[in-house]
Formats: structure tokens, C-alpha cells, sequence
């Protein structure tokens, strides 16, 4: 994709003629993915724990429910 900044602006032929790929950091997209995976298994174990559990980690059944039901994405 080319991004025009002004009206009168034409690409050189090598950059029409060219594929732009975005560059990925692989590091920081398998941290991002071990970090989502990590977000919805301890999201979900907060619905298996008793309220004692809960009590002892200072937490209470509705906002227990209110982490538990938030996206994996979302930290």
C-alpha cells in the first residue's frame, strides 16, 4: 500500500512496481501470544476457585467474574 501525501505525488516505477510487507518482530508476537494464552488460563481458573480461595488471593466472587469474563487480549 502507498500512502499519498499530497495530490501532485506519483511513486517511482521501482516503488509501484514493488510488494511493501510490513516487518514482524517474531519475538514480540510470541511473547504477545504467550501472554494472551496465559491471560485466558488464569481468567478461566478464577471461576474453578471456592470463595475461601478467592478470600485468601483478597479477591470476591463478583470481581473474580468481573477478570474472568474480560478478553484474553485484553491485560
Amino acid at each position: 500500500m502507498i500512502i499519498q501525501v499530497c495530490e501532485n505525488y506519483q511513486p517511482s516505477k521501482e516503488i509501484r512496481n514493488s510488494y511493501l510487507l510490513p516487518t514482524i518482530d517474531l519475538h514480540k508476537l510470541a511473547c504477545t501470544l504467550k501472554q494472551w494464552r496465559q491471560n485466558y488460563r488464569t481468567r478461566n481458573a478464577l471461576f474453578e476457585l471456592s470463595d475461601g480461595q478467592l478470600k485468601d488471593i483478597g479477591l470476591s466472587r463478583v470481581q473474580a467474574h468481573k477478570e474472568a469474563r474480560k478478553p484474553f487480549w485484553i491485560t
